[in-house]
């Protein structure tokens, strides 16, 4: 009697090129925060892990602080908002990016969309829209800080101005959890993949919110891979906020 065959089950590993983006809300950073040697070497250590960076809450008027976290990440190229804001106290949005992916592909920025001033002063800090190309395959990161007293007006007045066309990602501080926001019973980007759950906390406080969020529209949920929020070091000399990211594919 002969023995049964050997089946062998060949799975294939998936070689499809991704992407880490991640977002940060450094916590009035400015010229106090750049004096200081060992923060800004941690900041550097925690940022180069990803390709491309958001980094919010900048306040500084002229902008020093910003160029030299820049000039701390090797291989990187950097891009910075307007300062916005109502009140005296204004911020910026900043924009870090590889030339060459983690992954060895060619990333290069299309276009960078400040909506900062805003005719219809619909937002306390108006929202940036930075497009991408990584390898053939593009993509539009929005970013917006909202106001916590008026996140479901700002979130509402976002989802109006985004171009739901192609691969699209929201994120940041979005102050959308506790008691500022609801998103299972707010309207705002409702059909939307919310895919930091309402659970997770994104402070080093006590509190337990979800602030900053990554939310996908359909055609880039597609290639959405993981998400993560970095917290390990972390405390309130460094920021308030832990560091959301995620992964994509670069493949439609």
């Amino acid at each position: 009697m002969f023995p049964e065959p050997k089946i062998s089950v060949v799975v294939e590993e998936d070689t499809t090129p991704t992407i880490t983006i991640a977002s940060w809300n450094l916590q009035i950073f400015g010229k106090t925060k750049a004096a200081n040697a060992s923060l800004m070497n941690f900041y550097a250590s925690v940022l180069d892990d990803y390709d491309i960076l958001i980094v919010q809450e900048i306040r500084e008027a002229d902008g020093t602080a910003f160029e030299q976290l820049c000039a701390k990440l090797q291989n990187y190229t950097c891009a910075v908002s307007s300062r916005a804001g109502r009140s005296t106290s204004k911020e910026q949005y900043g924009v870090l990016y590889r030339t060459t992916t983690s992954s060895g592909e060619p990333l290069k920025l299309l276009n960078f969309q400040d909506f900062n001033p805003d005719a219809q002063d619909r937002w306390e800090r108006s929202p940036i829209a930075v497009s991408f190309d990584v390898g053939g395959y593009v993509f539009t990161l929005y970013t917006i800080h909202t106001k916590p007293e008026d996140v479901d007006n700002e979130l509402e007045a976002l989802e109006d101005l985004v171009d739901d066309t192609g691969n699209v990602i929201v994120l940041g501080d979005l102050n959308a959890d506790c008691t500022y926001y609801n998103h299972q019973t707010s309207s705002a980007f409702a059909d939307w993949h919310w895919v930091l759950d309402d659970q997770e906390d994104t402070t080093v406080a006590k509190t337990d919110c979800a602030y900053d969020r990554i939310l996908l529209n359909e055609d880039a949920f597609t290639e959405y891979v993981r998400q993560g929020i970095y917290s390990e070091g972390i405390d309130a000399k460094v920021s308030d906020h832990h560091l959301v990211w995620l992964v994509l594919r670069t493949r439609d």
